[in-house]
């Protein structure tokens, strides 16, 4: 009788640890990575991708990973430093890919408006314009590089848009 409950006892721990350990594939966790957003549970869909890209680096999804990594520092937990750093990697990781222009003028982005270290926006911007001169974010650069520092009110161009009486 004592070693039918010994042997019940360790085909349970062993059920346990093996249901436990199972690694989720890289797409298992792609598709959870866009249900929880679809859900809008922001933070635990961050700390998806961080396993994501933790454990599927190489993965084709990785640079859009990185890329939404960077996002959600940015917009949900307002972690700027993180946010850049997550765009920095996202150049360095993936230079041919579409979001690394992105990236780029994310960075020169929360430079100007969100920390308003104008000198670092600036440097990013004209790294933009150095390697993406081409791209379709061009003339945003242009834009924000012509009014950096500026409040909004002081724009012309703004001015019914940003105050609707146009005063």
């Amino acid at each position: 009788m004592r070693s039918f409950h010994k042997i019940g006892i360790l085909l349970t721990i062993t059920v346990i640890f093996a249901s436990c350990g199972t690694p989720e594939t890289a797409e298992e966790l792609w598709t959870k990575i866009r249900t929880l957003q679809g859900q809008e549970k922001h933070d635990e869909a961050l700390l998806t991708l961080k396993k994501f890209l933790d454990n599927y680096p190489e993965d084709k999804n990785a640079a859009e990973g990185r890329f939404m990594l960077a996002d959600g520092y940015a917009n949900v937990n307002k972690d700027f430093t993180n946010a850049v750093l997550e765009y920095r990697r996202v150049i360095l990781e993936n230079p041919d890919s579409p979001l690394a222009p992105k990236a780029q003028f994310m960075i020169g982005y929360i430079y100007a408006n969100y920390v308003k270290e104008y000198d670092k926006a600036r440097a990013a911007y004209l790294e933009f314009q150095e390697k993406y001169k081409d791209n379709s974010l061009s003339q945003a650069v242009a834009f924000e590089l012509e009014y950096l520092g500026k409040n909004l009110d002081e724009i012309s161009t703004l001015r019914g848009i940003t105050n609707p009486d146009g005063l």
